[in-house]
């Protein structure tokens, strides 16, 4: 059974209680509900008891305002997740029974230390209560004072710390526990709110660079990135793509001298005007940038008889372009630039990296730090092209063919 710890902060109305649940559902096994509130009212009375409905009958509820350890040791034994709600209330409960400061803080180590030993997983929530005006009377102002202790002592002894924006989480500290996030992820098929926004935000964000400074990329996080890249999907699991990681200086300034060579050859295709913009640009980095990756393709990977080839078989280098935007887009979520060479001769790049014959390269990429990233596309920001209408790149049924009853619902880019 997995054994963690979880914050859950926000303010008032965050969504804690239901992040809290929605994290507790992922789990089977027995489920309990510590709550810390008195139903001293017929209001306190009525939303416990629709909070209660609203969780189901897999929960078990129990209620404990004043020392929730006990609860802990016991539930602890055989519950698959426990969620305490909430640390706050508890502490008011406390200030309520005239309980010194000192001793407030001693039960809260006592708590913390039942949390992190025992054998399920804890879920506990909390309200930030420091972020509004300072309280007009000494009761009030000692209540934010020893719960902003609380929070401190329990956020820095938990696995993770999840804060709660407006019903979105932001998690500000992360688990560590490889398996518990596995568990987490897997559970569901729609990704959060949070980790949609760091997705797009990748893929919209993502640029071709070609200016790169002196900073060194750490060998962990190219790692990660090229552990991405070799996650893509491909034709029959046929996974033909290697990764040359270039660091050499001699050999990256063969490379640099092949791309002058290609582009002096490609400029004297363009128009006039086409080649005063064309020498304008700055097209590589292979000289700037710390790390070159050639990309390549082994078509002879797995025999010649691969499941899916057997109609379209450049299937392997589609493959390999999935394999390359992996890349490009964990590269840009580590704050790492890419620029992706073209203008090169294969011939020449094959025999500078001692390429064999059967294989492909299909791209040459500059991977580095940038002092800042394109805010659009460089050739775009540079008057060589505009990037065409969506509504103009989608048909229906067939060529050309307009929507009947059904049409996509285009987002608003900025």
């Amino acid at each position: 059974m997995l054994n963690k710890t979880i914050l859950i902060t926000g303010g008032c109305r965050s969504g804690k209680s239901r992040q809290a649940l929605s994290i507790a559902d992922k789990f089977s096994g027995r489920k309990v509900f510590l709550a810390t509130a008195e139903p001293l009212d017929a209001e306190m009375k009525e939303r416990i008891a629709r909070h209660q409905q609203e969780r189901g009958k897999d929960w078990i509820t129990q209620e404990e305002p004043l020392d929730p350890v006990v609860v802990l040791k016991e539930e602890g034994k055989q519950a698959a997740v426990i969620v305490m709600d909430c640390l706050t209330l508890w502490v008011s409960n406390m200030m309520m029974k005239n309980m010194e400061r000192s001793a407030i803080l001693d039960k809260l180590e006592t708590l913390i230390d039942a949390c992190v030993r025992t054998h399920c997983t804890v879920i506990l929530i909390t309200n930030e209560v420091g972020a509004g005006i300072v309280p007009g009377n000494e009761l009030s102002r000692n209540f934010r004072d020893i719960a902003g202790d609380a929070n401190q002592k329990v956020a820095s002894r938990f696995d993770q710390v999840v804060h709660m924006v407006s019903g979105i989480p932001v998690t500000i500290k992360s688990a560590s526990n490889d398996a518990f996030e596995k568990l987490h992820d897997e559970s569901a098929h729609e990704f959060s709110p949070q980790k949609k926004q760091g997705l797009y935000e990748a893929i919209y964000k993502r640029r071709d660079i070609r200016h790169f400074n002196s900073s060194p990329i750490d060998p962990t996080v190219l790692g990660r990135v090229l552990d991405a890249a070799h996650h893509a999907g491909s034709v029959g699991f046929m996974q033909p793509w290697n990764f040359l990681v270039i660091n050499d200086q001699k050999l990256k300034e063969k490379v640099a001298y092949n791309f002058k060579e290609a582009s002096a050859t490609a400029a004297v295709q363009l128009s006039k005007d086409r080649q005063q913009l064309y020498k304008s640009l700055k097209l590589e980095g292979i000289l700037d940038s710390p790390i070159n990756i050639c990309v390549t393709c082994d078509s002879t990977r797995f025999g010649p008889n691969v499941l899916g080839r057997d109609t379209i078989k450049e299937t392997d280098l589609f493959s390999t372009c999935c394999a390359i935007q992996n890349l490009w887009l964990a590269a840009r979520a580590e704050g790492l630039a890419v620029g992706w060479v073209s203008i090169l001769s294969q011939e020449q790049l094959k025999k500078d990296l001692e390429i064999p014959g059967h294989v492909f390269p299909v791209a040459y990429l500059c991977l580095g730090h940038t002092d800042e990233f394109y805010k659009k596309p460089m050739l775009e920001s540079a008057g060589w092209a505009n990037r065409t209408p969506l509504e103009k790149l989608i048909y229906y049924n067939t060529w050309k063919g307009n929507p009947q009853g059904f049409s996509v619902q285009i987002p608003t880019q900025s």
